[in-house]
This record gives structure tokens, C-alpha cells and sequence, in this order.
């Protein structure tokens, strides 16, 4: 039997290469496929491995969150007057009669005034006297003979007389006149000596002594002696030019005792001061770590609703009272660390190998008060993120140095070095946008636990503890 080829077509040549040509087309496509994504994997790969390190924040300091991470300052209980007695500088002092820390009462001797050298101005000032009326006498003898012998004398002689008389009254007068002064430098010398003692005039705690002149640091003098007054007390505080600006005048704030994490007072800020703290030897705190930068100390005064369980001199510390957006559940992030597209909302975060990756993230409530965002999920409190600038490369570097950043645009990637889209706080301030928290740096904050005394001006832990000083003096502190 004789088969037909032309309608048996699994037979025909064609229909065997058809195969191999499709196979051929979707390896050449793959191919094309792979290089596509050889070439943008090298492209996102030189970018990347070529961008400077992109400063990165933790999540907890720009939120707040966890409680480490509240701003707290140091503080000290002292009275709302500070009463300064300085000494007469022409008189010696034999006696100090109260010493540094000693009660004072209305009345109290606090010091005694050298009486030998009173007592040689007295005598002085009394023969000074006695030779004044001894001058005056002699003229009022003058005076009179004149007068008789003006009685006898000629007409010619008479004006001669008047007007010598007249001289006479005029010395009169002027020795009248010191001897009213010489009496009254008298009774003022006899008075100092026999209060010799200077009193106390307000009731307080003797704060300072200094038997020498002194001066503070600006080169002013300091009294010779200041009193704490009792009574109407505050609460002086320090904090540091890098955080001052998370405190303003009328600001709620919530006083904690040290000693006792119960003990709270309410209260608000009275006066923020700008002008660095001058009551101390050295007004400069270190930051940085080996970078030696210095930042310097302002007080800020507490005025408080209720004294009641406060003592002159005790050592607190202060939070501020954030109200409501304190009490917050979960993570709430400004609004400036969001980016949106159509794709959604992300963040750029760093990932476990410590490169840069947009986050993708879920946005809860939104806070228009406060220009905040509640993330419902895709971050988390001990992330850290950066903040969204032009030329962000995904794997790229991050730090957490802020010294050794570089922003993008710096390095020819482009983006805005001018500030236009730049954070103006981004990797300098401490403090979140949009009148967010302060944020706790190496010059503000210190970790929870951490030991060691605690220098003035710096924000201190929630539930640290400073009284344990280095050198053991500090452990007394109430």
C-alpha cells in the first residue's frame, strides 16, 4: 500500500522544527529576560555599594516610645528667694558663727565683726570731738572780746569790728557743723561696735560661705554669705543646649522623686533660661564620645502645684507631661518619615544586614494635631530608619554615627544639599518635627541602668539612678 505524505502531517519535515524554533525563541528570550535583570542588579548594585552612608535613627528616640526613652532632667528642690548678706569691706571679721548647710532663723548670728580697731576709730572720733569744741569755745571767747572792745572803739574803727566779729561767728558755724557730723560718725562707730553680731533676717539654710572674694564665672563678685530662704519652694533644673528646646515657659511637667518612684508633684515651667548656668566651676557638658564636643548648661525653675512631702535641697527629676500623645499605645511616627506612592506607604529603614531597604508599612490614625502617624504594622520600636531625601539608594550603607553621614547629593548622586526636602534637624537636633519629643542623644540622654553620677544638664532615664557616684559620695543624695 502506497501512503500520501501530503495529508499525514505528522510526517511533514516542517512540523519537526517547529519545536526546536520555540524552544530557540524562549532561550533567546530568557536570555534577554536575564540580562534585563544582570544589567539593573548591576546598576542597583554599583549604586549601592558606590552611596555613603546614610545616617539612620532608631525608631524609639524619634518616637518616644518605651520607656527609656522619656526626657528626664535633673533637679533640685531649693526656695523661690536666695537672700545674699555681704560684709562691710572697711571692717575685719573675727568670728563665722554658722558654717554651710546650718538652719538660720529671723535673729540667728552669722558672723562677728573685729572690735579692737572700732574701738581706736571711737576714741579717735571722741578726741576729734573734744578738740572741735575746744575751737568753738575759743571763738565764742573771740567773739566776745571783740563785741566789748567794739563798745570803746571810733566810729572809723566800728565797721572794722563788725566785720571781724562776723568772721569770727562764720567759724562758729562751721565748727558747729563738723562736730554735728564728727557726732553722728561717732554714734554710727559706737552702734557697730555694740552690734558687732550680723543676723539672719529671713528664715533658711545657710548655702554658701566664702571667706575670701570670690567670683563666678563671668567675673562677677559673689556675696560673702547667701541664705536659702524657707518657705515658698521650686524646682531648679538643667538641661543642655542640644534638648532645650524640647522645654518653653508655661509647659506641664511632672516631678518624680528619686527615692521613691510613687512620689510624684505637678507642676508647670516657670522660666527657661538662656543664658548659661554661671553657678557652678565648669558650665560645659562633654558629648560625643571621642569627638570632645561640649555643649553648655541652662537652668530652667519648676513652679509647683502642691509642696506637700518636699524637703529644701532634695534632688528630683523632672519629665515633661505630654498629656494624652504620652499615654499612646503603639508606634506613632511624624508624618515626615512616611513616604506615599501608589504602590502605598513605606518608609526607608534599615534591614538585618545593616543596608538601606524601603520598608512597606501600614498607616493606622492619623494625629493632624501633632502631624503624626499611627504604623499598624511593618515597623517596629528597635527599627532604625532614615529620613526621606532625594537620592536614597536601596543596599545602601547605613550609621548611626551622625558625624560620619554624608547627605545625598554630596557625592554626586544628586538630591537637594540646599534644605529644600532636607529635615533642617536631620542628624544635628534632637528633637522630632513638628514639636515631637526630644529625641536623646549622646549629649542628652543617658541609657536606663546605666550607672554612674549624673551630670547636670543631661536627660536621665526613666527609672535610672544617679545617686551611686563614682566615687561613692553621691549614695546619700535623697
Amino acid at each position: 500500500m502506497e501512503h500520501n505524505t501530503a495529508n499525514n502531517p505528522g510526517r511533514n519535515p516542517q512540523n519537526k522544527k517547529r519545536p526546536a524554533l520555540i524552544a530557540a525563541g524562549c532561550a533567546a528570550g530568557l536570555v534577554i529576560i536575564g540580562l534585563c535583570v544582570w544589567f539593573f542588579w548591576l546598576k542597583g548594585y554599583l549604586e549601592a555599594s558606590g552611596a555613603s552612608p546614610v545616617y539612620v535613627s532608631s525608631v524609639a528616640s524619634i518616637t518616644g516610645a518605651g520607656v527609656d526613652t522619656d526626657p528626664r532632667y535633673s533637679g533640685l528642690v531649693e526656695p523661690q528667694k536666695i537672700t545674699k548678706i555681704n560684709k562691710d569691706d572697711t571692717r575685719t571679721v573675727s568670728e563665722v558663727l554658722v558654717a554651710e548647710g546650718d538652719p538660720v532663723s529671723v535673729g540667728t548670728p552669722l558672723f562677728r565683726y573685729d572690735t579692737g580697731e572700732m574701738d581706736l576709730s571711737i576714741r579717735q572720733a571722741e578726741l576729734e570731738l573734744e578738740g572741735i569744741a575746744n575751737q568753738i569755745t575759743s571763738f565764742q571767747d573771740q567773739k566776745k572780746t571783740l563785741e566789748a572792745e567794739k563798745k570803746d572803739a571810733s566810729k572809723d574803727d566800728q565797721l572794722s569790728y563788725t566785720i571781724e566779729i562776723q568772721s569770727v561767728e562764720l567759724q562758729i558755724k562751721n565748727q558747729e557743723y563738723q562736730r554735728s557730723v564728727k557726732q553722728s560718725e561717732l554714734e554710727k562707730l559706737r552702734s557697730a561696735r555694740d552690734n558687732n553680731e550680723v543676723l539672719s533676717e529671713v528664715e533658711g539654710v545657710v548655702q554658701q560661705i566664702n571667706l575670701t572674694p570670690q567670683t563666678d564665672n563671668m567675673g562677677q563678685p559673689l556675696p560673702y554669705m547667701s541664705i536659702l530662704s524657707s518657705g515658698e519652694f521650686r524646682i531648679k533644673g538643667t538641661i543642655t543646649e542640644m534638648n532645650i528646646g524640647s522645654l518653653y515657659e508655661g509647659q506641664a511637667v511632672t516631678v518624680h522623686s528619686r527615692v521613691d518612684s510613687g512620689a510624684t508633684w505637678s507642676g508647670v515651667v516657670d522660666t527657661v533660661e538662656h543664658e548659661p548656668a554661671q553657678d557652678n566651676n565648669n558650665n560645659m557638658y562633654y558629648y560625643g564620645g571621642d569627638q570632645g564636643e561640649q555643649s553648655s548648661k541652662y537652668n530652667f525653675y519648676v513652679v509647683l502645684n502642691s509642696l506637700d512631702g518636699l524637703m529644701l535641697g532634695q534632688h528630683v527629676y523632672i519629665e515633661p507631661d505630654n498629656g494624652g500623645s504620652s499615654a499612646r499605645a503603639g508606634i506613632w511616627l511624624p508624618s515626615a518619615y512616611v513616604v506615599s506612592d501608589g504602590a502605598g506607604s513605606y518608609v526607608w529603614a534599615r534591614d538585618e544586614n545593616e543596608k538601606l531597604e524601603r520598608r512597606a508599612i501600614m498607616l493606622g490614625e492619623y494625629d493632624s494635631a501633632e502631624d503624626l502617624y499611627q504604623i499598624s504594622s511593618g515597623l517596629e520600636v528597635s527599627d532604625y530608619i532614615a529620613y526621606p531625601v532625594e537620592g536614597l539608594v536601596e543596599g545602601g550603607p547605613t550609621t548611626t554615627d551622625a558625624s560620619a553621614q554624608t547627605l545625598p547629593g554630596e557625592d554626586g548622586m544628586g538630591g537637594d544639599t540646599t534644605g529644600g526636602d532636607m529635615d533642617p534637624n536631620f542628624g544635628i537636633d534632637n528633637t522630632l518635627p513638628e514639636g515631637g519629643e526630644a529625641i536623646p542623644d549622646d549629649g542628652g540622654m543617658v541609657p536606663e541602668g546605666d550607672a554612674g553620677t549624673l551630670d547636670d544638664g543631661a536627660a536621665v532615664p526613666e527609672g535610672g539612678d544617679d545617686t551611686a557616684g563614682g566615687d561613692g559620695t553621691e549614695g546619700t543624695e535623697q
